[in-house]
C-alpha cells in the first residue's frame, strides 16, 4: 500500500473515490486485502500512480467476466489470478492514472510498466474497468480490447425543484412518481457533513447487511469501513434515513462532489412499498436539484430506472488476454456485444418518460 503523502502528491481533485481516505478505509477495515482476493499491485513513478489489484475472483467488479473464466476452466487453463484496475466494489467511472491532470505520455509510461509486470508474471489477463473517455485512446494504442457496457444516469439541466423535473415528464409518468412518493407515518431525513454520526454509520451497516441477506450475496464491507468513511469522508457523504414512529427502518448511502452524486448502498429492516425508489432515486434527484449537481449515477444495472428519469449511457473497460486464442475469441465477443449495447440503448431510449422524446 502507498502512504498518504505519496497519494496526495498525485491525487486528482475530482471525485470522492479517489480521496486517499476512501481506499484507506477499504484497506484499514480489511475489506480489501490478500485474504479477500484483493492484493494491491500499484505501478508508480515520479509522475503518478496506476492502481491495480491481483484478483483471485471476479466479485466486486460490476463488469462481468464470469463467462470468460468458465471458458478458461473448460479448457483447463487457469483464469485466476488476474490483474484488475478499478476502485473496489465501486462501479464508477474514474481515472486510473493518479496524477494531478491526465497526461497521455506520462500515463503511457505507467501503462507500459504495468504491462511489463503483467507479462512477466503468471496472470491470465489484465482489466481496466470504468475508463474515462480521455483514457480510451491510450489503451487502444497499447492493444487493449475496448468493451462497452450500460449504466443509467440522471442529468440535471438546472431544474428548479422536483416538481419542475416532474413537469418535464409525460403526465402519466409524473403521476406514477407522485404516487410512489406518497407515504403515511413515514419520515425521511438527509444527513451530510458534521450532521453524520457513528450511530448513522452503524445503522447504515445494518441496513447494508439486510440487503446482503435478502439477495443472498456477499458482505464485502464490514462495520469498520462504514465507521471510517462516515468519520473521514463526511463532506462527501449523503446519508438518507427513513423512520416509522421515530424508529429508523431504512437507509441509503451516497457519495458526492460538486459535479456528481453517486448512489452506492441501501437497506431496510421493514418492508414499505416503493421505499427503495424513494431512498435510492428520488431523494438523490432531490439532492442534485437542491445543490445544482449536474449528474446522478445511481449504480450498476437497473432498467427500471428509465421510468424514473434516468437515461442509458455507455461505460467503457479495457482488456488484454495473454492467451492468443482467447484474446481473439474475446475480441469477437466484444464486437458482437457492442452491437447489442447499441441496440439496447436505442430501444431503452424509446421508453424515456420525458415529453417530446
Amino acid at each position: 500500500m502507498i502512504n498518504k503523502p505519496e497519494w496526495i502528491l498525485h491525487q486528482p481533485q475530482t471525485n470522492p473515490f479517489l480521496n486517499f481516505e476512501f481506499l484507506n478505509a477499504l484497506m484499514q477495515s480489511g475489506s480489501v486485502k490478500t485474504e479477500t482476493g484483493w492484493t494491491p499491485a500499484f505501478t508508480r513513478n515520479d509522475s503518478g500512480i496506476l492502481m491495480s489489484f491481483i484478483k483471485t475472483h471476479s466479485y466486486g467488479e460490476y463488469i462481468f467476466d464470469w463467462g470468460w473464466a468458465e471458458a478458461f476452466e473448460k479448457y483447463g487453463i487457469p483464469y485466476y489470478p488476474k490483474l484488475t484496475s478499478l476502485l473496489p466494489f465501486t462501479p464508477v467511472t474514474t481515472q486510473h492514472f493518479l496524477m494531478k491532470s491526465f497526461d497521455e505520455n506520462l500515463a503511457d509510461a505507467l501503462l507500459k510498466a504495468h504491462d511489463d509486470f503483467f507479462m512477466k508474471n503468471d496472470f491470465s489477463s489484465t482489466h481496466f474497468l470504468f475508463l474515462t473517455n480521455a483514457e480510451i485512446p491510450l489503451f487502444q494504442k497499447n492493444n487493449y480490447l475496448i468493451r462497452e457496457s450500460i449504466q443509467y444516469h440522471f442529468f440535471n439541466p438546472g431544474y428548479k425543484s422536483f416538481e419542475d423535473f416532474l413537469s418535464k415528464l409525460k403526465s402519466k409518468k409524473a403521476k406514477h412518481i407522485r404516487t410512489e412518493r406518497s407515504y403515511d407515518n413515514l419520515s425521511i431525513k438527509r444527513y451530510t457533513g458534521d450532521e453524520l454520526t457513528k450511530e448513522h454509520a452503524d445503522r447504515m451497516y445494518q441496513f447494508y447487511i439486510s440487503t446482503i441477506v435478502n439477495k443472498n450475496s456477499f458482505d464485502y464491507l464490514n462495520a469498520e469501513f462504514f465507521e471510517l468513511i462516515f468519520k473521514n469522508l463526511s463532506k462527501n457523504i449523503l446519508y438518507v434515513e427513513a423512520s416509522q414512529n421515530n424508529f429508523p427502518i431504512a437507509g441509503s448511502l451516497f457519495f458526492y462532489d460538486s459535479e456528481k452524486l453517486y448512489g452506492r448502498y441501501w437497506g431496510s429492516t421493514s418492508y414499505v412499498e416503493n421505499l427503495h425508489f424513494e431512498l435510492c432515486y428520488y431523494q438523490g434527484i432531490d439532492f442534485c436539484i437542491e445543490n445544482s449537481i449536474a449528474v446522478f449515477e445511481a449504480g450498476a444495472q437497473g432498467e427500471h430506472k428509465i421510468a424514473r428519469g434516468f437515461r442509458p449511457v455507455r461505460t467503457y473497460s479495457a482488456h488484454k488476454i495473454k492467451h492468443p486464442a482467447f484474446q481473439n475469441a474475446i475480441a469477437e465477443f466484444i464486437e458482437t456485444e457492442k452491437v447489442h449495447v447499441e441496440q439496447s440503448i436505442l430501444k431503452l431510449s424509446e421508453h424515456l418518460p420525458f415529453k417530446n422524446i
